[in-house]
């Protein structure tokens, strides 16, 4: 008689829940992986709008610091014309005429500080083509959102094709910084190109800004200093950052996994030249 031969093997139901089991483990592992790639990029995007958040906080505490103020000497009479005044003046007419203290409204801020040029270079007002030449230390710094149908300069600068491809309206945070003469005269004269020169899109990831202006009792959406012959104690300056999608990516909407809704960052900085606040029932 022939020997039999015993062969070792797995039946078909231990080939299936090996199989099956090993699916279990597949889909853990992937479910584990996707939640820690999700945790990361949100991680990720946070730090990066601190970044973003503390490095533009600190250059606008830097220049609303830097403002400059004189208080113009009036009679009572001329006081109380200056304080029953409500309307301040567009903010082209206040670039083009103003030398002093600020004039902001909610989304839009001018600020006419002094700071020593760089280089320790000047030159005659009169020979000025470029916002980078300085004829005093006199400056003018502006803030406002470049947006697709705003208005003045806001729009013009939305319409620079680098930015096309950022697709919502507003395409980030500019600042206008110049010598003062220099561009006062461009602002009076119409001069487009020299207003865009002096302007730069500081930061695509900025959706939303807004400033107030607190005058010792409450916060106010527009302060004119040469109306109001002062300055406010303190500017509230508060930021919406969103995340720029890489270059060839979509942007990710809301409930898709990674995304990570608009923060808000908040800024209060304190007006040195601001003359203190004094009740008018104070003895």
């Amino acid at each position: 008689m022939g020997r039999r031969i015993h062969r070792s093997g797995f039946t078909l139901i231990e080939v299936m829940l090996s199989v099956g089991l090993t699916t279990l483990l597949m889909a853990g592992l992937y479910t584990a992986m996707n939640i820690y790639w999700m945790a990361s990029v949100e991680s990720y995007d946070e730090v990066n709008r601190a970044q973003v958040a503390r490095a533009l906080m600190r250059d606008l505490s830097r220049d609303i610091r830097s403002c400059t103020f004189v208080e113009q000497e009036m009679s009572d009479e001329e006081d109380e014309d200056y304080e029953d005044s409500s309307s301040g003046s567009a903010t082209d007419d206040a670039l083009g005429t103003y030398t002093n203290g600020l004039f902001g409204t909610d989304k839009d801020l001018v600020l006419y500080i002094s700071r020593p040029s760089g280089n320790g270079t000047y030159i005659n007002a009169q020979t000025l083509i470029d916002p980078l030449d300085r004829s005093s230390d006199a400056m003018i710094i502006r803030y406002l959102l470049a947006e697709d149908g705003g208005s003045g300069l806001s729009s013009q600068i939305a319409s620079d094709p680098d930015y096309q491809e950022i697709e919502e309206n507003v395409k980030g945070l500019a600042r206008m910084s110049g010598d003062q003469v220099g561009l006062s005269t461009a602002i009076a004269s119409g001069d487009v190109e020299m207003q865009l020169l002096a302007s730069e899109l500081i930061a695509q990831e900025v959706m939303d800004i807004s400033f107030e202006y607190y005058n010792g009792v409450e916060y106010l959406t527009e302060w004119d200093s040469t109306v109001l012959n002062a300055m406010p104690n303190a500017i509230r300056v508060t930021l919406t950052i969103r995340t720029i999608p890489d270059e060839g990516d979509q942007p990710l909407e809301e409930g898709e996994p990674g995304y990570l809704a608009p923060s808000t960052h908040i800024l209060v900085v304190p007006m040195s030249t601001a003359r203190p606040y004094i009740e008018e029932t104070a003895i």
